[in-house]
């Protein structure tokens, strides 16, 4: 019982939080469903094009979870302010070529026979968020800082502070007025761009001047080539996986602007709802990452087991939950969007399957986290990549396409995709938590992940 305390007196916050920054997006789309199914289809496009995009560059940056949680478990307080210098740095070199990959993905869709008028739109939406990339790293460079360390709470203010600011500016950048212009769908994009600023700032400040933090000690700001290869060997296949798995869902939703924009209206919407869902199972996967680590960089191993036993049997509970939420109340979380009957009835459809993947995207969302902690990166990305790569996308086309013509069969495939991710990434846990066999401090750690060495220092 202290152990499922502990993961969920941290959780909690980063939960709220999360679902808070995701209530960003869910009021986009809000917002914008009234304006038709052409301009639903524009965002989107969009955010498929910005979040698969920048999903690479957070988990890069997520590389900074397991260094700095066994390194406060290890009482290396010098060790986690490299780290968070060290994460800055690696944000602002990944910023320009996330950039210039978030610009060309239209124009890939262009040279494949992709509905020009979409790709307008998308397009118009894109540049604003150009500017959003810098700030959105550096937020997860610090969310991520905090977090490993047990502070949490000012996650909340920081959520609850972007969510306002974001519809006032949603509602004031899309209908004009106080001598702007309307600018339409565009203005959801100015939008959250200002509003990924909004999020960094506060953190930034909290780190620089709050009392907390004046135990850390100050170190070099220069960039350390050593290091930065050390965290980016950590953070890099993190940000594969994610890119594995929202390059997945955007590949769906790509296939699904092949069948028109009704499809892909309806798509969002269950998207949309499905991923309000995962909001919970993330963060618990979050809050697994640093108690597994602060256990293991304390050389405490049963306890490193144990916490992530916990998180697991939690994400399951949480799974059982939304799945049961979803079915029963498929119909008003549809009817929430304000869309037209016909987008309304292909998106219940979709949930009735989404309520079957809840099960294995909660499990498995909670098993890369604990397995972050492990600094367990490498594997768990071979395993993602084949379960949907090589199983999820294409049943979806064969389904879709190829044999029954039946878009549903796209979402089908993520449910099988996910389901069979999620067993494998449980197994991976399983066979780690035996092979560890001392602490981080340790040859045998260092050996199997080699980014990890300095910690042997005394």
């Amino acid at each position: 019982m202290g152990e499922l305390r502990e993961l969920w007196k941290l959780a909690l916050p980063i939960i709220i939080s999360q679902v808070g920054f995701f209530g960003m997006g869910l009021v986009d789309t809000l917002v914008v469903g009234p304006m038709g199914p052409e301009a639903l289809s524009s965002l989107a496009l969009g955010n498929t094009f910005y979040f698969g995009v920048m999903i690479l560059g957070v988990g890069l940056m997520m590389g900074l979870d397991p260094w700095v949680s066994q390194a406060y478990g290890a009482k290396r307080l010098d060790r986690c302010s490299q780290g968070l210098v060290q994460g800055c740095w690696l944000a602002v070199i990944a910023t320009p070529p996330l950039i210039a990959a978030m610009s060309a993905l239209p124009w890939l869709l262009d040279q494949g026979g992709y509905d020009p008028n979409m790709l307008v739109l998308a397009r118009e939406y894109l540049d604003p968020l150009r500017w959003a990339v810098l700030p959105g790293l550096l937020f997860a460079t610090y969310k991520s800082y905090i977090s490993a360390v047990s502070i949490t709470r000012p996650l909340l203010w920081v959520a609850l502070l972007a969510n306002i600011i974001n519809l006032i500016c949603d509602l004031w950048f899309i209908e004009g007025g106080l001598g702007l212009e309307p600018l339409g769908v565009t203005g959801v994009a100015w939008s959250t761009t200002l509003c990924r600023w909004v999020m960094f700032l506060p953190l930034f400040l909290l780190v620089r001047y709050g009392a907390t933090f004046k135990r850390f000690p100050r170190v070099s700001r220069r960039p350390s080539p050593e290091l930065l290869r050390k965290l980016s060997a950590i953070g890099l296949p993190v940000g594969l996986q994610y890119l594995a798995e929202v390059g997945c869902f955007s590949t769906a939703t790509v296939l699904l602007g092949i069948k028109g924009s009704t499809y892909l209206a309806a798509h969002q919407v269950a998207l949309n709802i499905a991923a309000l869902f995962f909001m919970v199972a993330l963060s618990l996967g979050a809050a697994g990452s640093v108690r597994v680590g602060q256990q293991l960089g304390a050389g405490d191993l049963p306890g490193m087991r144990r916490a992530g036993w916990t998180a697991l049997g939690s994400g399951l509970i949480y799974a059982l939950l939304s799945t049961a939420t979803i079915l029963l109340f498929a119909s008003e979380l549809v009817g929430l969007y304000r869309v037209d009957s016909e987008v309304a009835t292909i998106a219940i459809r979709f949930l009735g399957v989404a309520a079957i993947f809840q099960l294995g995207d909660s499990i498995q969302a909670v098993a890369v986290g604990i397995l972050r902690g492990l600094a367990d990166t490498r594997v768990p990305l071979m395993l993602i990549l084949a379960s949907y790569w090589l199983v999820a996308i294409p049943m979806g086309v064969l389904g879709a396409f190829l044999l029954n013509d039946d878009a549903i069969w796209v979402w089908y495939g993520l449910a099988t995709g996910l389901c069979l991710v999620a067993s494998l990434l449980v197994g991976r846990f399983t066979y780690m938590a035996k092979r560890v066999r001392s602490s981080l401090l340790t040859e045998t750690i260092s050996q199997s992940h080699p980014a990890l060495e300095a910690f042997k220092e005394p």
